[in-house]
């Protein structure tokens, strides 16, 4: 029988079991999906091969059929410090015992990782939520040409948009960790240095580095080096950090060198810690019933960013210039506190946000 000619070889469904490629040796290929869903229902089709006469002379039934598969539980909720939840996955028809073979995707994220074992899907954070919000994930597994997907959320235990007032400032109670334009969502430290109460260096509470009028880049808190450092100051264009390198998030700014002088006047200040590279001081600034705390974190000098005065003293920017070279910052040790403080400009320094 010739089949040379497509004419002569059709599938009733085309849409999932086309006919293609017929060779000269008279044989056809009949299209299958790579990969189907979980629920998906089974395809068929009826292939006919006709004669060169239009009749009929056979016909032939394929179908594809997805493994159904199961989660157990059937999506993923972490709270903060939850290290990591398994989920079964389980193969409910023609896929016999899932013993190995399953695939994930992605393997890894910024905040989570996934690993297969059997039938065993663990999902382990890595990092703390710091965006101040849940954020949600998918985790795909493919098995045998099915796939199906894993629900994944990490809650948020605090809200570092909540804000105290004072001397009409709305201050923000924690450091700010990745500006907005070094990723999708602004970072945020996650605790209080008071909260801090198993880690006497108290990380949680550090956020990140900038350099003034610097928005794009922010450096680490706790490595004595870091590389790539550049000690340049960044060129000047204005007597204040642009507002297009502010890195506050939307609604947010940095405070100015007279809006850290009303907290320092309207508040009375305390020390917590204990104020050595071992045990992080920070300053407590009161008024009535309202608090809030400042970690020293130190600096990042301008010669090579070593991390120096870590524990010692804080200094945080603010948004008004003293100098070309020179930008004011707020800054404090054990022994007092000083608002109107400058230095150069290419030193890394702690930032804290007030609201617009």
């Amino acid at each position: 029988m010739d089949i040379l000619e497509s004419n002569y070889v059709t599938s009733s469904n085309t849409t999932a079991h086309a006919v293609s490629s017929l060779s000269t040796a008279g044989t056809f290929k009949v299209a299958f999906k790579s990969t189907l869903t979980f629920n998906e229902e089974t395809s068929n089709a009826t292939i006919t091969l006709k004669g060169r006469d239009g009749v009929n002379r056979t016909t032939a039934t394929v179908s594809q059929t997805p493994v159904k598969l199961t989660l157990n539980p059937a999506s993923v909720v972490f709270e903060n410090g939850q290290p990591n939840q398994i989920v079964t996955v389980v193969g409910t028809t023609n896929d016999g015992t899932i013993s190995s073979g399953m695939t994930v995707s992605p393997q890894s994220k910024d905040w989570f990782i996934v690993s297969v074992s059997g039938n065993k899907v663990t999902i382990k954070t890595t990092a703390e939520n710091d965006i101040g919000k849940s954020r949600p994930d998918n985790v795909t597994i493919t098995y045998k040409g099915t796939i199906i997907q894993i629900s994944v959320t990490q809650n948020c235990d605090f809200n570092p948009f909540s804000t105290v007032n004072i001397g009409g400032i709305e201050w923000m109670k924690y450091n700010l960790g990745k500006s907005r334009s070094e990723s999708e969502e602004p970072t945020f430290a996650t605790k209080l240095p008071s909260e801090c109460t198993d880690d006497p260096i108290k990380t949680k509470s550090h956020g990140r580095f900038y350099q003034w009028d610097v928005g794009k880049k922010s450096w680490n808190s706790t490595d004595l080096s870091v590389s790539g450092w550049s000690g340049t100051n960044p060129p000047t264009q204005n007597d204040s950090w642009l507002e297009s390198n502010d890195p506050c998030p939307a609604g947010y700014r940095l405070p100015t060198k007279d809006e850290f002088a009303i907290l320092k006047s309207e508040t009375t200040q305390t020390n917590g810690g204990g104020w050595s590279a071992s045990d992080y001081g920070y300053k407590i600034f009161t008024k009535g019933n309202v608090k809030l705390e400042f970690p020293s974190v130190g600096i990042r000098s301008i010669t090579d960013g070593a991390l120096i005065g870590n524990g010692t003293s804080g200094f945080y920017w603010s948004s008004s210039q003293y100098s070309s070279t020179n930008g004011y910052n707020m800054n404090f040790s054990s022994s007092g506190v000083k608002s109107d403080n400058y230095n150069t400009k290419a030193s890394g320094r702690s930032v804290r946000c007030v609201r617009k």
